[in-house]
């Protein structure tokens, strides 16, 4: 799932909300924990947006267990909370966690097509 997010879900995304995506700066690391797991970092206002890698110096890291991950693509786990509650690890700029929950609201309604599983 993890990898359908960042190969296939992720880029749609963009594509459909691109002009947010542009009016956003800065980037994100991702590191999912898991068996399916791995390790990317977005970059918004990009023309190649998302890349392998956790980049420490992003500005936003986020830490997720893959069932967290998991919950979050599917909107069942608000990211700020998670954080609050210890769920999720983040460090850096809290205020792309914000703008990424927002851009992350129409795959989270209705996933644009994909299915978790």
């Amino acid at each position: 799932m993890t990898q359908d997010f960042f190969s296939h879900l992720l880029p749609g995304l963009v594509v459909h909300r691109f002009d947010d995506f542009l009016a956003t700066q800065g980037s994100v690391s991702f590191n999912v924990k898991g068996a399916t797991g791995g390790k990317w970092t977005f970059h918004f206002a990009d023309p190649d947006p998302i890349r392998e890698g956790f980049d420490e110096e992003a500005d936003l890291c986020l830490v997720f267990q893959e069932p967290a991950f998991e919950a979050f693509v599917d909107g069942k786990l608000d990211a700020a909370d998670a954080v609050a509650t210890g769920q999720v690890k983040a460090w850096g700029d809290f205020e792309l966690l914000a703008a990424l929950g927002v851009l992350m609201l129409p795959v989270q309604r209705d996933n644009l097509g994909w299915e978790a599983g």
